[in-house]
């Protein structure tokens, strides 16, 4: 049972069926023939959870233009009640990840999902006190020429630090969003396994509360 505030939220506030009915395992999927995934996550938290939030409707007052990539958005949104606040976890699904994906794709998503789900949170009146990003692959392509981004999307902003998206970036679990100030957001890699059968990439997420490890360190 959510708290009388979120619940209110969610009766008069927030379109209908724009979260899933909460449950303590969710198949998180991606549908796109050329990297159709599955991601099982196991949460055993109460939750608020965003399906395939790619296309759902948000904040209609952001610029269209591609050059910022406010209109994207990660795959899907998880809300975790831990102790203390609430955990926002933005995963994002690819077959490939290198320059280009995460130049141009994975960090316009990040930072627009995250500060569309910080609003998000403000409606459910439920305090953020920390957001990760995951990112399902099957591929590391960073070596590869063919996926260098585009030197002008390289480019930081005026006074910010030249980040290497390999060593900076990927290789340290962490994303740097510009918002006209730099911000750390941790993240973490999930490689996927492809089912020789059924050509999805699959894999598994175990979301545990600080709650849940204080738990298990007493027993």
């Amino acid at each position: 049972m959510y708290s009388r505030r979120i619940q209110y939220a969610l009766d008069h506030f927030i379109m209908q069926d724009y979260f899933l009915s909460m449950k303590h395992s969710y198949h998180l999927k991606e549908e796109i023939d050329s990297g159709k995934s599955d991601l099982e996550v196991t949460i055993n938290s109460e939750n608020l959870c965003i399906y395939d939030f790619d296309h759902k409707k948000k904040c209609s007052f952001l610029r269209e233009s591609k050059t910022f990539g406010m209109q994207k958005s990660v795959d899907h949104v998880l809300f975790e009640n831990d102790s203390g606040g609430w955990r926002l976890h933005l995963i994002e699904m690819k077959s490939g990840v290198g320059y280009k994906t995460w130049l141009e794709s994975i960090k316009p998503k990040v930072r627009t999902s995250y500060l569309t789900s910080l609003a998000i949170a403000d409606f459910l009146g439920i305090k953020i006190i920390e957001a990760v990003a995951y990112i399902t692959y099957e591929i590391e392509k960073f070596n590869n020429d063919e996926n260098k981004a585009n030197p002008k999307i390289v480019l930081p902003g005026l006074g910010m630090t030249v980040r290497d998206p390999l060593k900076d970036e990927w290789g340290k679990g962490q994303i740097f969003l510009n918002i006209g100030e730099e911000i750390i957001i941790p993240h973490k890699k999930i490689h996927m396994t492809r089912n020789e059968e059924t050509g999805i990439l699959e894999g598994n997420l175990l979301l545990q509360s600080n709650k849940d490890l204080e738990d298990k360190s007493l027993e």
